[in-house]
């Protein structure tokens, strides 16, 4: 076997979940796309955008090239990218006047530690980065992950914040839960 090259310090991002992707096991030829619902297509469409950007986007990949590598449309190519963006799961630089490169965001700060919740639902969580930003300051990063068998593991939501204002997000929070369960009990 060979050394494991991932350290204690590696993000979740850096080196994966450990979980396998389902879909790098499928034989698209077998799969029948129609027999799948739009949502599972989308689904579908939305890994492939994914794994081409991080399978070949090292160097920047360009929405062309992955029209090209995902035999979809570039309509449905940029939709997923906008999503994978949102998501902080990729990031865009222009090159040129009208042209962009996408990028695997696989580390959006440099992370110098994970914490990870499984949610009740056994199919969510909830991943939590202490990590280093520009000038070393120190921010949280919260992603929400589900897991299914196929899609894989994949990225719900996120929020960076800096980690000085934690009290006061955790404050907000308690404040807005009290705040729910008062209108409850009326």
């Amino acid at each position: 076997m060979g050394k494991d090259n991932t350290s204690e310090n590696d993000s979740r991002l850096d080196r994966g979940s450990g979980r396998g992707d389902p879909l790098d096991e499928l034989n698209q030829r077998d799969l029948e796309m129609e027999s799948l619902s739009t949502e599972g297509k989308k689904n579908l469409a939305l890994q492939q955008v994914r794994r081409g950007v991080r399978k070949h986007g090292e160097d920047g990949i360009s929405v062309t090239e992955l029209v090209e590598l995902t035999d979809l449309t570039r309509k449905t190519v940029q939709s997923h990218l906008d999503r994978l963006r949102s998501l902080r799961e990729v990031y865009r630089q222009r090159k040129g006047k009208q042209m962009y490169l996408y990028y695997p965001n696989g580390r959006p700060l440099h992370s110098v530690g994970s914490k990870y919740v499984e949610c009740s639902d056994g199919e969510t969580g909830i991943e939590v980065q202490l990590a280093k930003g520009k000038n070393d300051d120190l921010y949280l990063h919260v992603t929400e992950k589900r897991f299914s068998l196929l899609e894989g593991e994949t990225t719900e939501g996120a929020i960076i914040f800096p980690v000085d204002d934690l009290e006061r997000v955790s404050q907000a929070l308690q404040q807005l839960s009290e705040e729910v369960q008062d209108q409850d009990v009326q």
